[in-house]
């Protein structure tokens, strides 16, 4: 019984862990912060760079609440990217589609979600022409912060030489509600972990 209950202990701290990096539930943005991030992204190059709408962005900053949220994304491709005439890429990727160019901030866009314990929810091409869009993703941030610092990052602004080379138009909507991304993933590590344990219990007792 102590070796399980030690066990249990064992398993239960890193999940509480995880949990807690995941879900965030952090202070809100300082006042100070919200400046320091909006000038870290003013410093960029906005051409390609992020092209924020600056007024915009500093009121969703100045009204963080500390919680998770999802941005509702919509894409429109062109159908042969349009890098800036000067551009390293505008050669080496002549003949590539809009979504091609895509792809390649997308690689980026991933790695810097999954560092701050965000990522995508949901994606899907249009399948009929019924809508003017070519794609929609859900991605769920962990906080106003998070999405801030991936702003202010080196590597998001040039990775977004891609995203506008790939785009006729974009839209962004944010949600904030049940965070059900949440629920899902403590439930499914408390399932597992219930299983490890019980497997590690049923076969100490058939080698005993």
């Amino acid at each position: 019984m102590k070796k399980r209950q030690l066990l249990m202990s064992i398993l239960t701290i890193p999940l509480l862990v995880l949990v807690a990096w995941y879900h965030g539930g952090s202070e809100p943005l300082s006042g100070d912060e919200v400046e320091f991030y909006l000038s870290s992204i003013g410093e960029q190059d906005q051409n390609p760079g992020g092209r924020h709408d600056f007024k915009a962005l500093r009121n969703f900053l100045e009204n963080d609440d500390g919680q998770p949220f999802y941005t509702v994304n919509l894409y429109n491709y062109h159908p042969k990217a349009h890098y800036e005439l000067g551009s390293e890429y505008s050669n080496k990727f002549l003949d590539d589609s809009g979504r091609a160019a895509f792809d390649r901030f997308s690689k980026v866009m991933i790695k810097l979600l999954a560092s701050h314990a965000s990522h995508p929810i949901f994606g899907s091409e249009w399948m009929d022409d019924s809508s003017d869009w070519d794609r929609l993703v859900i991605v769920r941030y962990r906080s106003r912060r998070d999405i801030a610092k991936i702003f202010a990052s080196d590597e998001f602004a040039e990775a977004s030489e891609h995203k506008w080379a790939a785009l006729v138009d974009n839209e962004r909507l944010l949600v904030q509600g049940l965070h059900i991304p949440s629920v899902y993933l403590i439930a499914l590590i408390m399932i597992l972990l219930i299983y490890v344990v019980y497997f590690l219990h049923w076969r100490q007792r058939r080698v005993g």
